[in-house]
């Protein structure tokens, strides 16, 4: 789906949020009366996409880093990120955005526009980047995991076991799969 066929915008204080129903209770009630103070207080930053009189999707993003006290062991860590590292770049931890919310309104869904606003999203981290930023990360819900395995997120081991039984499985995305 073409992004240019949409109005993208950063969400500011003063801005009128248009209606939205993705059909979750929690990301309406996150984009209806918490988006505002997550960026009031710092926390995150939230973009919009509205469509004519409805907003068609958001997402929200903050920072995040990816750590070797995050993994079961060093032996995880090192497969899955630490192994792909430069000799000498070796840290305990790398930096990353994570996405806290994307959701797409009930009538816009099916289209591929959550797709194509992870694809954004990466994009976005890679050319227009203030910091470093190698990964991004999300706390997928168990019913978009099969969704964010097919955009290339990779599943991070937790070291906690009331984690691996969470409503959420901590994902990750490697951005330099996309640079040169």
């Amino acid at each position: 789906m073409d992004l240019s066929l949409f109005k993208l915008l950063r969400l500011s204080d003063s801005h009128n949020i248009l209606p939205f129903d993705c059909g979750d209770a929690d990301l309406n009630d996150f984009i209806a009366n918490d988006a505002k103070d997550y960026i009031k207080k710092l926390l995150a930053v939230t973009y919009l996409l509205e469509d004519g009189g409805i907003t068609a999707a958001f997402f929200c993003v903050s920072n995040d880093k990816i750590a070797i006290e995050d993994m079961d062991s060093n032996t995880q860590w090192w497969k899955r990120i630490g192994g792909s590292m430069p000799e000498r770049k070796r840290y305990k931890s790398y930096p990353a955005v994570k996405i806290g919310r994307l959701a797409v309104d009930t009538s816009m869904q099916g289209r591929k526009l959550g797709t194509t606003l992870l694809d954004y999203i990466k994009e976005f981290f890679i050319t227009n980047n203030k910091t470093g930023c190698m990964f991004i990360t999300v706390d997928a819900y168990q019913q978009s995991l099969k969704f964010y395995e097919q955009n290339g997120f990779k599943y991070l081991c937790p070291k906690k076991e009331e984690e691996r039984n969470a409503t959420t499985k901590l994902m990750y995305y490697d951005l330099r799969e996309l640079t040169p």
